[in-house]
């Protein structure tokens, strides 16, 4: 059987200098988390505020829907377009970059469990009786999982609409639809907090993890094709396995 070279899956240009520029985002969304952890009752003042906010009944329905729905926007139909892109020509180019998206969920979710499990930092209202959480979801607080996987689902595929390299050219329509992925991480990621259901320190720690945790997969598929121990014979394997294991986070962490 002819070995198909891997050059043919493509990821975007991220050289060493994105790298370094991606973990010293990471590094200043901890620091800033780590500030705002030491200074004194801040997180406590940062949620207070919203609580007459929270009192509307309107504002508090729509908030949670938004808050616990979107989150299904996210891991399922990135899974789901990465099974797309083995069978339609117009997903086939972005096949790389949403395995991206599937192995950095897939790897961090678990691991983003694991740091709850271990924290054991308790959820605003019961560190803070007067916080009128819009709802009251169980586990651990730090880091946000909603935060972690809005970032971790969808920056990979804003950088790429944003790139304009070889094989991926920017236009408008990326630009907007990166524009518009980015809006809904960040409105996700805040939404956490207006709930009251996360610290800030705990939404800025989950966004810095996935940054960081995208920059270690996407080095490890840059070295995966340029072995071509990832290539188009083998990618199925790589599709089964990640797929297997997000299917696992999402059915049970």
């Amino acid at each position: 059987m002819k070995t198909i070279p891997s050059e043919d899956l493509k990821l975007f240009h991220f050289d060493q200098r994105n790298k370094l520029i991606f973990i010293l985002c990471t590094a200043i969304l901890w620091i800033l988390a780590l500030v705002i952890y030491l200074t004194p009752n801040f997180n406590h003042w940062f949620l207070a505020n919203f609580n007459i906010l929270r009192t509307n009944y309107l504002f508090a329905n729509l908030c949670y829907y938004f808050t616990t729905l979107t989150l299904s926007f996210i891991a399922t139909p990135i899974s789901l377009l990465y099974l797309a892109s083995f069978k339609f020509n117009k997903l086939k180019p972005y096949r790389v970059v949403l395995l991206l998206s599937v192995m950095t969920l897939a790897i961090g979710i678990p691991i983003v469990d694991l740091i709850k499990y271990y924290g054991v930092v308790p959820r605003p209202w019961v560190l803070y009786p007067d916080i009128n959480s819009i709802y009251y979801p169980g586990g651990h607080s730090f880091p946000s999982g909603h935060a972690f996987q809005a970032f971790a689902g969808t920056l990979p595929l804003i950088i790429c609409f944003l790139t304009n390299d070889e094989t991926f050219k920017r236009n408008l329509k990326k630009t907007v639809l990166a524009i518009i992925l980015l809006v809904f991480a960040i409105s996700l990621s805040l939404s956490r907090l207006i709930a009251g259901v996360h610290f800030p320190t705990d939404v800025l720690f989950g966004i810095g993890l996935a940054i960081i945790m995208m920059v270690i997969v996407i080095g490890a598929l840059q070295y995966l094709l340029k072995t071509g121990k990832l290539n188009l014979q083998n990618e199925k394997w790589y599709a089964l396995i990640f797929l297997a294991l997000i299917t696992i986070d999402i059915c049970f962490l």
